[in-house]
Formats: structure tokens, sequence, C-alpha cells
């Protein structure tokens, strides 16, 4: 989808004029880990033309007529993933250092880029936008995104530039991207070769059960199969290009084929089939990895348990040594199969439908802020350059998988280890224990 990058300094309006562009309901879809946790990514429509915005904004610990490096990790980043940029500067303070050290960033790309000159608030204000055309860019509007003013100019110019081959193609992403939780479950079977998919999946099928249809997928010789089973209706999406891949070196080119990544990415729950005699694999953590990556939540099948002795400490070993493999996966839970023998079948499938039930569950912000507030009176996070870090306020966005936007003093001051330490405890306090979560932190100061 065509994307649009906020890209300014600090405390100029950007993150204002990313909720006056996505509205009020807009959901955040993406957060990049480690990098800018607080960097978030929407949908926005505008004329009837949808595009992705991404709003670069969040708190930086210097002074603002500096250029940050964090900010500048941040633009260059969009550099590559942007299609354009709209560049927020603020009309009260004027043009600065940092403003012109942003454009010269932008100038070394071609795509488009939109200066809106921020908290224009009345007409009698609009002269002070003509400084900004020194930043080398024709493209220059007075806004208000407080009071809406030049708003609409602005995205009028945005969506008048983007192709109309990018506008058909962001329609029809809209279309197969629109989520509702339905009686259907997507589910993706993923797993390297031989594991044992399209048994596990004919045995989940069988002859007893209700075969609804083969439906075809996007691949021209992909099918996905379609099954009623005790009155919950199951849509498997097929991964089955993979078994042929045998001699395909299992780096990047095994990932590049496509079948198993577009399962992934438009599946409900993921199923991870793992060959009991091997154990996961490295080839395993990788394709692990990719549901990782799109937050998507996972039942491990361990097949062929068939040909294992059938002993308490075997099958306790086996399922320890996949958890520790798939440690960066402490939620996903782990069930022994055998589609040979059709064993584990019912507690897969039961398993399947409490995952998928737990990505969409919703608690109120009430429960949420007091589960948070117990989390930080029994571990207090560390401190941030000598200040204590404090969590003001949280909510639950909207959408799949769970996630929470929490408003806090220090955004960067929030380290991986406290993070996990959150995010661990908040699944079994919210009842989350078996979803992926995703935590988003912003600067409670933000464009005030």
């Amino acid at each position: 989808m065509y994307r649009v990058a906020i890209v300014g300094r600090p405390n100029v309006g950007k993150s204002s004029l990313f909720n006056r562009i996505t509205g009020k309901k807009k959901a955040i879809v993406e957060d990049v880990p480690g990098v800018t946790r607080d960097r978030l990514i929407s949908t926005a429509e505008w004329r009837g033309v949808p595009f992705e915005v991404v709003d670069t904004g969040g708190y930086i610990n210097t002074d603002t007529d500096k250029f940050a490096p964090y900010i500048k990790k941040q633009v260059e980043k969009e550099l590559k993933d942007a299609d354009a940029f709209i560049l927020v500067v603020d009309s009260r303070t004027g043009l600065t250092e940092a403003d012109k050290d942003i454009a010269r960033l932008l100038h070394q790309t071609e795509k488009p880029v939109y200066v809106a000159v921020n908290k224009v608030d009345n007409p009698q204000q609009e002269d002070s936008i003509y400084e900004f055309y020194e930043l080398g860019f024709d493209k220059v509007f007075p806004v208000s995104a407080i009071q809406k003013n030049g708003v609409a100019d602005l995205l009028d110019a945005v969506v008048e530039d983007i192709p109309d081959y990018e506008r058909e193609a962001a329609k029809e992403e809209i279309k197969e991207e629109e989520e509702k939780k339905t009686d259907e479950i997507k589910v993706a079977l993923v797993g390297k070769p031989n594991a044992g998919k399209s048994s596990l999946l004919n045995a989940i099928v069988g002859e007893e059960r209700a075969l609804v249809s083969n439906i075809a997928g996007t691949t021209r010789d992909t099918v996905d199969t379609v099954v009623e089973i005790n009155g919950k209706r199951y849509r498997f999406l097929d991964t089955a290009g993979l078994r042929k891949k045998s001699n395909v070196d299992y780096g990047v080119e095994f990932f590049s084929v496509g079948r198993t990544l577009d399962a992934i990415k438009k599946a409900d729950v993921i199923v991870h089939v793992i060959d009991a005699e091997q154990g996961a694999t490295e080839q395993d953590q990788k394709i692990a990895h990719l549901a990782q990556k799109y937050y998507k939540p996972v039942v491990i099948a361990i097949n062929k348990i068939d040909r294992l002795p059938n002993r308490k400490e075997v099958l306790n070993s086996l399922v320890k040594q996949v958890k520790e493999k798939l440690y960066f996966l402490p939620y996903a839970p782990v069930v022994l199969v055998s589609a040979k023998k059709k064993k584990g079948i019912d507690k897969l499938l039961k398993e399947i439908e409490e995952v998928y039930n737990q990505v969409w569950k919703r608690v109120s912000t009430g429960k949420l802020n007091r589960a948070i507030k117990q989390l930080m009176s029994l571990q207090a996070p560390p401190t941030y350059q000598g200040k204590p870090l404090k969590i003001y306020y949280a909510t639950q966005l909207e959408g799949k998988p769970p996630a929470f936007l929490m408003f806090v003093n220090y955004p960067e001051g929030f380290k991986d280890s406290y993070v996990k330490y959150l995010e661990n405890n908040l699944r079994k306090l919210l009842g989350f224990e078996k979803s992926p979560m995703k935590l988003i932190f912003r600067d409670r100061h933000t464009d005030e």
C-alpha cells in the first residue's frame, strides 16, 4: 500500500496530524520492536483513496533545536520504506537547523515531500509559511492539526500524486485485509518438508468430518480446504508447496517460497507442525520467527509421536526440547499428535479455537491499568538517565493481536527486559496466556 511518513523534529505536532489524518477509529497495525516502539502505522482514506500513514513521533530527550540521532534513524528508515513524506514544521518557532537537517535527508530521495507548517490557527498567521520554502520543497501548506485548518488541502495534494495502480492495489488490499471476527477460523499448517502437514490435514478432515469445499486460493495451484467440525467452520490454508522443495537451501531461498509467507499473513492461527523424530530444528526456528514477526498466534503440533516409545519421560523431554528451541514463542501451546493414528486431533482443534478467541479478547481500561500498577509495584522499572520511569495510563487498541498503548514519561527508557516482564505477566493477569501481544510506548507529552 502507498506509504506516507510523517517526519519532523519533536513537538511540532506530528502525532496530532497523524490523529487528524487517520481519524478516531484508526487501527494500529504495526509497531517496530527494538528500534522505535512508539512508531505507529495506520490506514487512512481521503477522497476514496486508501493509503498508509506512519507516525514517527516520539519523545526525544534532547534540545529541540538539535538533530537527534534517534530522529535521524527513524527518518533514514522511512527514506527506504515510504513512498512520500509529510515534513511537519512549527510556524510559531520558525525555521530551525533541525528542520534543515531533516530536509537535507529528504532531498536524498526523489519521492514527493509535502511541508506542513503546523499551528497556523488563523488566516493572519499564514504569512509565516514563506520562510519554510527555504527548505527547497515547492509544496508548502499552512495547517492546524488541532483545528483541522488546511489539512484537506494537504491531503488533496497527497492523494493527487498517488499513481492509479497504487490506488487500485490499495483498494484490493483493504478489501482482503478487512478483518472481522467470524465463525470461520483461517488456519495455516506450516513446517519444514516431511513433517506431516498433509497427513495431519487429512487426519483433521477425515472421512467422518463434513467437508464443505475446496476453494482455490490466490496462488494458481493452491487450494484452501474448508471443513465444518462440531459446528465450527475452519479454513485450512494450503502450504503444500514447501513439501516439494526438498533441494532448497534453508536460507533466504527457502523463505522466498511465497505460499508459506502468504498463508502466515492471511491466517488467524498458525499450526507449526514439527517432526517428533527430529524435534525442533533451525529450520523450525526460522519458520517460527515468521509467525512471530507478523504477531500470529501459534499452536505447536509435534507429529509422528507413534514412532517414539510411549513413555512419559521421552515425551516430556521432547516437549522440553521444542520449547527451548522455540523459546521466543512462550505463549504457544504444544500438542502431541499422530496424524497416522489420528491421536491428539481433538486436542489440537480445541487449542486452535482457544488461541483464536484469546487474540480477539478485549479487557477494560480499568482492569488493564490495575494490572500494570500491580506489576510495577512488584518490580519497578529501572531508572532512565537517573530518573524513574513511569506508566501514566494504558489502553487497548482496536483489532488483533492484543495491542496496548502506554503513555509514559520516557518511551526510550523501557528496555527489552522490562518490556518482556510486562508482556509475560500481563498475559497471565489478563487472560492472554496463549496469545502474542504488542506493547507500544508513547510519550505523554508528545506534541503538547
